[in-house]
C-alpha cells in the first residue's frame, strides 16, 4: 500500500475555487442567516481585489491491496 498527498498551499485557482464556491452558495448563506447580502459582495470585491491567498484542502490519494487477497487475472 502507498499513499501521496498533494497541499495547494495558494495560487490563481484557490482564488477561483473560492469566489465560485461562494457565487454557488450566496442564496443559503443569506436565507440561512449567516451573512448578509452586503456581507457577501464585500468578500466578493475582497476576492477581486487580489489581497487575500486561500488555500483548499489537501487532496489524498492511497491504492494498494490487503495482505493475502487475490488480484485476480
Amino acid at each position: 500500500m502507498a499513499a501521496d498527498a498533494y497541499f495547494p498551499v495558494t495560487g490563481p485557482e484557490c482564488t477561483i475555487l473560492e469566489r465560485a464556491t461562494v457565487e454557488q452558495m450566496r442564496e443559503r448563506l443569506v436565507a440561512g442567516g449567516l451573512a448578509t447580502e452586503a456581507e457577501v459582495d464585500r468578500h466578493l470585491a475582497n476576492i477581486d481585489a487580489g489581497g487575500l491567498d486561500f488555500a483548499t484542502s489537501p487532496m489524498i490519494s492511497s491504492w494498494g491491496r490487503r495482505p493475502g487477497t487475490d488480484p485476480g487475472p
